[in-house]
């Protein structure tokens, strides 16, 4: 396969406005998960949102945070945006072209463009559908990094996804699902412990501090896994056979990947 034939850019912007009111909205009061990190990093936001009286003021009220705080640090935010772009640049296209030999798929052409908005909200999500993600104007270039390879090797991991696992619903791949789950156990995983990827980004995180409190036997969740994965990459699995072993796995420990 040549993956040469096509790599998308990765292009830097600032997150619009309307969308870092949604998801500051959304990760105060309806994703649990991440509500005490919101509370840490912006305590005066859950007070705003709770005199609201219905979701369209508690989002409007979030939108006038939102434009206070970057017009505040509108400067810091685009110097950001200019380091995390230079620094992307010196490793994008062979994390793009060894990401997809490893996955063995290509980039898909009619995506032409994966856009990482610089975000003043703390928690990073990834839009599969408009191959986008966010990346915090506060984390440092060697964090940026990390985050810009989590999250891209999130949009190819779900295409070759798509190819073997055709029966499995595109809304799996969103939390709370299995599907999910797994994404998230594997992605700095494969960060970690494959080669080339990880002389490039030198990750230094395993996922969600979480995942530590949580066992397979006598190991922990994400120890198992990469004995799995690692397993895989010594018998020379293709990656196809690789994702059918990890989704063996992942619903014979459904119960465990359920508790994060």
């Amino acid at each position: 396969m040549n993956n040469k034939n096509f790599i998308p850019e990765v292009k830097f912007d600032l997150a619009p406005v309307e969308l870092e009111a949604e998801y500051l909205y959304f990760f105060s009061k309806i994703e649990p998960r991440f509500s005490a990190i919101m509370n840490r990093v912006y305590p005066e936001l859950d007070g705003i949102i709770e005199k609201a009286k219905n979701k369209e003021e508690a989002i409007l009220k979030c939108r006038e945070f939102a434009e206070k705080v970057i017009g505040k640090n509108r400067e810091i935010i685009i110097k950001a945006k200019d380091i995390f772009q230079n620094d992307w640049s010196m490793v994008s296209r062979e994390f793009l072209e060894t990401l997809a030999t490893h996955f063995e798929t290509e980039w898909p052409r009619d995506r032409g463009t994966i856009t990482a908005y610089i975000s003043m909200v703390p928690i990073f999500p990834r839009f599969l559908d408009k191959y986008s993600f966010y990346v915090g104007y506060k984390v440092n270039s060697a964090q940026a990094r990390e985050i810009i390879a989590h999250e891209i090797l999130h949009l190819l991991w779900f295409k070759k996804w798509k190819e073997v696992f055709t029966e499995i619903p595109s809304n799996e791949y969103e939390s709370p699902h299995l599907t999910w789950r797994l994404s998230e156990v594997m992605d700095p995983i494969i960060l970690q412990c494959h080669p080339g990827l990880k002389s490039l980004i030198q990750p230094t995180g395993w996922g969600y501090p979480s995942f530590k409190a949580l066992k397979i036997g006598d190991i922990s969740m994400t120890e198992y896994f990469v004995k799995v994965y690692m397993k895989c990459l010594q018998e020379g699995h293709s990656f196809e056979e690789i994702l059918k072993i990890l989704w063996r796995e992942a619903q014979e420990h459904k119960e465990i990947l359920e508790k994060f």
